[in-house]
């Protein structure tokens, strides 16, 4: 079993962290894209309604330095979980309601973990999207409500299907991953074994009921996004290729069975949550400990 390198060094985790940022960049300009710019030049939305998906990344970016603040903990990580976040809410979150919510649920959740171990972004993600589902919620933006273009099903690829902010392009997303593949402290196998697991499960689906929906959900980026950026979680996962590919097949296959109910944009977040919750079941079978703060 080969194990994988530990963060030594303050540089090295402020290099990850880094790469998380460089690697969001062509998530969060297609979802500025499809969210604003496509829909003010089609007459869908007022000008300022474009900047709407920024309002939610800079808003995002702020409530983190708050709770880096208040928790005198590295402002650059907080602000890039909540960066993470604001990347899969719905474009019809409430502008008011949306920062409350995320400081009371990064708060919470931040205090869980120094308790308990499990990967309290997923669990963040869940606690964001209850609190939010008192407002009427939708992934659909004003265009798709009225199914104004007529999207093929390759265009899901490019990112042009339901989904939150700025987390449905495939294709930019499998840019940021290549990124991240580089650094060496980035755990790639969860995200690959998670995703292998996820796309056989809708396969199977698609061949059985020739649903043409399962192919366009496996086209989504939307599930991708929450294995890349949430599941290989560098503290709370797994330490070993073993380990972590064990793991990373137990999410791809919750999610694939949860996504059966539950919509593309939750299901990911609740079978990260589950299962990083067994971590010390992985850590067992692989003969390894993880890695500790």
């Amino acid at each position: 079993m080969e194990r994988i390198p530990y963060l030594h060094f303050k540089k090295d985790k402020k290099d990850l962290v880094k790469s998380y940022y460089i690697a969001l960049i062509p998530l969060l300009l297609f979802g500025l894209y499809k969210n604003g710019i496509i829909l003010y030049q089609n007459d869908f939305i007022s000008f300022g309604d474009l900047f709407i998906p920024l309002y939610f990344y800079f808003i995002s970016i702020f409530i983190g330095l708050i709770v880096a603040l208040i928790r005198k903990d590295s402002k650059k990580e907080w602000m890039l979980v909540a960066l993470i976040l604001s990347c899969t809410v719905s474009i019809n979150t409430s502008l008011v309601l949306y920062p409350l919510v995320l400081f009371v649920s990064l708060f919470i959740s931040s205090y869980l973990k120094d308790k308990y171990s499990f990967n309290f972004v997923s669990l963040t993600r869940v606690m964001l999207l209850l609190a939010l589902f008192v407002q009427s919620y939708s992934y659909l933006n004003v265009a798709e409500k009225i199914e104004a273009f007529n999207y093929s099903l390759f265009d899901s690829f490019w990112g042009y299907g339901v989904s939150g902010i700025a987390n449905g392009s495939l294709f930019c997303l499998l840019i940021g991953f290549i990124f991240l593949a580089f650094n060496r402290f980035y755990k790639r196998v969860i995200p690959i074994m998670a995703s292998i697991s996820f796309v056989l499960i809708f396969l199977v689906m698609f061949l059985i009921t020739k649903n043409t929906t399962y192919l366009e959900s496996i086209l989504n980026g939307t599930v991708y996004f929450a294995f890349v950026f949430v599941a290989a979680d560098i503290m709370v996962s797994p330490d070993t290729k073993w380990g972590m590919a064990l793991y990373g097949v137990v999410i791809g296959l919750l999610t694939g069975v949860l996504c059966l109910f539950l919509p593309l944009d939750e299901a990911p977040y609740l079978s990260i949550f589950f299962t990083s919750l067994a971590i010390p079941f992985f850590n067992k079978i692989a003969h390894k400990k993880y890695l500790h703060r």
